[in-house]
């Protein structure tokens, strides 16, 4: 069996690429991304107002000579260690099997999952043209227009980004802030493209086979309806802890994981940082937690 890592790092997004560029190393350590490059969910929407940071840290990231990386690989299950000095299991599904990768420490950074319109519990039919900014951005990748009348709901800077994106695509573009909005600034854009509504109540969708319009509301007895084939639904994230849920760890009744000041959770040598902790569409957290623990760590305080 091959030797065991010292550091297995899962999720090389925001809080990762952070972690790394503040000087997080080990002797022997491995990255590990679902996805084909560093950066995360975030880097398609990137550059944004408000993300400048975040751009530069994806852009000038390099990763570390002695690092392995292992991209286009999902970490699929956790089987921690039983005794003490042993080392923790995780399962790794490749394009060409299922792998078990052992190490004696783990740091979990492997991010949220956008929160969907049927988590929401939205009434309305169930047609085609409902997607998360994530899909979005992957259609967009690829050449194709997710739709040509889009309503983009949500209130984050990367909804926004998302939405200055598709109507950068030549797209009719719609966003309606839902309500808390946490920064009023962003009601106002230069774009001409971008046609940007105050904070509304999405109450109901309708059409079949696809989507063709959405209701809202303000206050009581105030409502409208926007005609529409597609519905960009980007209103809060969820931490990606379901591969996680026979693990043992510890989460919170929101289902991220339960860190201390140390960032361990409540299995010894499992670290978790970045939205698996703190879920934000925006990364509120991701760049702070991965310096403070690349910190600790090479004061070995971990």
């Amino acid at each position: 069996m091959d030797k065991p890592y010292t550091l297995a790092i899962v999720g090389a997004g925001i809080s990762a690429l952070s972690a790394l560029r503040a000087g997080l190393s080990s002797e022997r350590t491995i990255l590990l991304d679902y996805q084909e490059n560093p950066g995360g969910f975030l880097r398609p929407a990137l550059p944004a107002p408000g993300f400048e940071d975040y751009a530069t840290l994806i852009q000038t990231s390099r990763l570390p000579g002695q690092l392995t990386a292992c991209f286009n690989a999902t970490a699929v299950g956790l089987a921690p260690a039983i005794d003490d000095g042993e080392p923790h299991t995780l399962l790794v599904r490749h394009r060409s099997g299922v792998e078990r990768i052992r190490a004696y420490r783990l740091l979990l950074a492997c991010g949220g999952l956008e929160l969907t319109r049927e988590q929401a519990q939205i009434p309305g039919s169930r047609p085609a043209g409902i997607m998360t900014p994530a899909l979005a951005h992957q259609l967009l990748n690829r050449g194709y227009a997710p739709g040509q009348r889009i309503v983009v709901y949500g209130s984050s800077r990367y909804t926004l980004a998302t939405a200055r994106r598709l109507a950068r695509a030549g797209l009719f573009v719609t966003l309606v802030h839902s309500p808390g909005l946490p920064d009023a600034s962003i009601l106002i854009d230069p774009s001409p493209s971008l046609n940007i509504l105050p904070p509304a109540q999405l109450v109901s969708l309708a059409g079949f086979p696809r989507l063709e319009r959405l209701t809202f509301s303000r206050t009581p007895g105030e409502s409208f309806s926007l005609l529409a084939d597609t519905l960009v639904y980007g209103t809060e994230m969820r931490a990606n802890t379901g591969w996680l849920k026979s693990s043992g760890l510890a989460l919170s009744e929101q289902g991220a994981i339960k860190v201390d000041q140390h960032y361990l959770t409540s299995v010894p040598g499992i670290y978790a940082i970045g939205t698996l902790v703190s879920p934000s569409l925006d990364h509120t957290d991701s760049l702070r937690m991965g310096r403070e623990f690349a910190a600790l760590f090479s004061e070995g305080s971990l």
